[in-house]
C-alpha cells in the first residue's frame, strides 16, 4: 500500500515507518568561563550529546510520533555504546546499523570561547563512508517497505545514487553544505522534496540567489529535474516554497532564539511527516517552521520537549 491510498490522520501517526540513512555523531563541546586562552588549559564545562544531520532528523521524526529506523554505522568504541543507549531512550532504531570494526564512532570536537562562539572544531566523520551501496542492498526490503526515507548527504555519492536507482519508496534529502549538496545533483529527480538553502539551491540549479531574486527560477530547475515539492531555506526571512501549482514565502514563526544549531533538520522532519500525511506544500512550510522555532528556543541541536502537539498548536497561533 502506498502513501496515496493510506487514510492518514494525525492521530495515527504512530503507523507511519520512515528510515533515515545518514549519520550519527557524538558530540563533544567545550565552552570556556572566561576568554580563551591559547595554548593554556582553560577553566570551563565539557558537554557531551548526540548529533549528526541524520540522527537529528530521525530524533526529531521520532519525537513527533513517527516509527523511526536508521541505516547508518557505529564504531567499536565507547561513543557507539553511547549513541546506542540514547537512541533506544529516543525510540530510534538502530536494529540495522553496521558496525564497523576497529572504527571509531562519527565524533564531532568544539572549543567554544565564553560567548559561545566556536574558537576550534575537528570533525571526525569517516566512518560514514562504510555506508556503501552493498550495506544498503542488505536491507533493501527495509528502505523498500518505508513510507518515506530520509537521505543525509554526508553519506557516499554512489550510495546516494543506489538509493535513486533501487529504493521504491518515496525519498527526501537534506542537502546538509555547499561542499555536500552536490552529491545529489544527479538523482534530483528521484526526491519528492528537498531544503537546500541558498548558496546550495543555486549550487544544484546553476542559479544565482540574491535576497529574494532568483528564486522563482531555481525553484523551477528543481521542479522541471523532477523534485515534487522544493524548499528553499532563507534564514531569517523564511522559506520558499514551490510545488508549480503553489508558491510563496512562509515567514519563521515567533520564537526566543537561544540555539539556530538544528532548526534545519526540525524542518526537514516536520515536512516529511506532513507530506506523508498527505498535506499540501503550505502546511508543509508551515508545519516545518513550528518545528523549528520550537528547535530555535533549545540549547540543544534537537528540542527534548518538541511533540506534534506542540507543533500544531504553534501553527494554529501564526495562521494567518
Amino acid at each position: 500500500m502506498n502513501l496515496t491510498e493510506k487514510k492518514w490522520k494525525w492521530n495515527n501517526l504512530q503507523q507511519l515507518n520512515i528510515v533515515v540513512v545518514g549519520g550519527v555523531n557524538v558530540d563533544i563541546s567545550g565552552t570556556t568561563e572566561t576568554r580563551m586562552m591559547h595554548g593554556d588549559s582553560n577553566p570551563g564545562h565539557v558537554k557531551v550529546t548526540l548529533g549528526g544531520v541524520g540522527r537529528n532528523i530521525a530524533e526529531n521524526l521520532a519525537r513527533l510520533g513517527a516509527q523511526v529506523s536508521m541505516l547508518t554505522v557505529l564504531g567499536e568504541d565507547a561513543n557507539a555504546v553511547h549513541a546506542r543507549q540514547e537512541c533506544a531512550v529516543m525510540g530510534i532504531n538502530l536494529k540495522y546499523a553496521k558496525i564497523v570494526h576497529g572504527g571509531r564512532t562519527s565524533t564531532y570536537l568544539c572549543l567554544n570561547d565564553m560567548d559561545g562562539e566556536i574558537y576550534a572544531a575537528v570533525s571526525d566523520m569517516s566512518i560514514c563512508e562504510h555506508i556503501t551501496p552493498e550495506y544498503l542492498a542488505q536491507h533493501i526490503d527495509l528502505l523498500n517497505a518505508a513510507d518515506v526515507v530520509v537521505v543525509d548527504a554526508n553519506i557516499p555519492e554512489s550510495s546516494i545514487r543506489w538509493l535513486a536507482e533501487n529504493c521504491k519508496a518515496p525519498m527526501a534529502a537534506d542537502p546538509v553544505s555547499v561542499k555536500k549538496a552536490g552529491k545529489l545533483q544527479a538523482c534530483l529527480g528521484r526526491f519528492v522534496t528537498l531544503k537546500p538553502n541558498r548558496p546550495e539551491a543555486s549550487l544544484l540549479t546553476g542559479v544565482a540567489i540574491e535576497g529574494t531574486m532568483g528564486l522563482e527560477e531555481a525553484g523551477q530547475k528543481m521542479l522541471q529535474a523532477g523534485v515534487e515539492k522544493v524548499f528553499i531555506s532563507l534564514g531569517g526571512q523564511g522559506v520558499y516554497y514551490t510545488d508549480g501549482c503553489t508558491a510563496g514565502i512562509q515567514p519563521c514563526c515567533p520564537a526566543h532564539i537561544v540555539n539556530t544549531t538544528g532548526c534545519g533538520d526540525a524542518f526537514i522532519a516536520a515536512a516529511v511527516i506532513a507530506y506523508a500525511m498527505g498535506k499540501d506544500i503550505c502546511t508543509m512550510a508551515h508545519m516545518g517552521q513550528a518545528a523549528s522555532a520550537i528547535c530555535a528556543e533549545a540549547e540543544s541541536a534537537v528540542s527534548p520537549t518538541v511533540t506534534l502537539e506542540q507543533v500544531l498548536n504553534l501553527m494554529k497561533q501564526t495562521e494567518e
